[in-house]
C-alpha cells in the first residue's frame, strides 16, 4: 500500500500575515515550540506590540483576525473623532 508523501500537518510551516487597512500594523501567526504564536507588529519598524500563544491553530487565527478587526475599528474611531472636533 502506498503512503502519501504529504504530512498530516503540512500547513504548520505556513506563516499567515494580516495587515490593517492603512498598513500601519501587521499581525502574524507562526508555529513556535509546539504552540501557535500570534504577534502584532507596528509598521514600518516592525516593533512588537503584543504576542500571545495558543495550543491550536484555529484559536490563533481567530485571535489574529480579532486583532485586525480591533485595529481597523480604532483607526475608524480616531478618524470620526477628528471629524467631530473640526
Amino acid at each position: 500500500m502506498a503512503i502519501s508523501g504529504k504530512r498530516r500537518f503540512d500547513d504548520d510551516d505556513k506563516v499567515v500575515r494580516y495587515t490593517t487597512a492603512e498598513n500601519d500594523f501587521e499581525v502574524e501567526v507562526t508555529r513556535t515550540l509546539q504552540k501557535w504564536c500570534v504577534t502584532v507588529y507596528q509598521l514600518p519598524a516592525r516593533d512588537i506590540l503584543a504576542q500571545d500563544f495558543f495550543p491550536e491553530r484555529w484559536k490563533a487565527l481567530a485571535r489574529a483576525q480579532d486583532f485586525i478587526r480591533l485595529l481597523n475599528q480604532r483607526n475608524k474611531k480616531e478618524g470620526a473623532e477628528v471629524e467631530l472636533e473640526s
